[in-house]
């Protein structure tokens, strides 16, 4: 199967981003077959892209979510991006801060990841939900203002089945981020 680590949002958040879904539509130039929106009930914020993954690794991170659900503040957004620029784009995303608390997070899902078996990640983690696929040839005009922050609500290990016309996502395991106290 193929995996990866995820955050899911909140449902405000998801209800946040689908109000500015129309904005977007509205910036992007060419035809609308060009860009395929990921459907809201599959917008995540990969923390770690495994791969493929066997029975015994599946096991082990079904086992680990727990301690890896740590309470989390709504992560600060910085803005709408095309990556991975505008002369080639493939993807629309929302760019958010990774901050302290979302750095540690990813650090440590990449040393369970290794723990597990998985050969180390070979790119920076940069924390982004991807709104939409692009094919080549669209482009964006000026993209609206951002929700100013995204919340999480729980830490998933994901199945990602690759179809066409779009990937699916299935929740292998989850586990609720832990509730903050002020």
């Amino acid at each position: 199967m193929r995996c990866f680590l995820a955050l899911l949002p909140d449902a405000a958040s998801r209800q946040a981003l689908q109000r500015n879904h129309e904005a977007l539509e509205h910036a992007a130039v060419g035809a609308v077959r060009s860009v395929r929106w990921v459907e809201p009930a599959a917008l995540h914020l990969t923390l770690r892209f495994l791969g493929a993954s066997g029975t015994a690794q599946i096991d082990y991170f079904k086992h680990m979510l727990p301690a890896l659900a740590p309470a989390l503040p709504a992560i600060p957004a910085r803005r709408y991006g095309v990556w991975p620029n505008r002369s080639r784009p493939r993807l629309l995303v929302l760019e958010l801060d990774a901050g302290t608390g979302l750095s540690h997070l990813a650090h440590e899902c990449e040393t369970q990841a290794r723990k597990a078996g998985f050969e180390p990640e070979p790119r920076d983690f940069r924390a982004h939900v991807t709104l939409a696929r692009l094919r080549p040839g669209c482009g964006f005009g000026i993209l609206p203002n951002p929700p100013t922050a995204i919340g999480f609500e729980a830490i998933a290990l994901m199945q990602s089945t690759l179809a066409q016309p779009v990937a699916t996502y299935a929740a292998l395991a989850r586990e609720a981020l832990a509730t903050r106290h002020s």
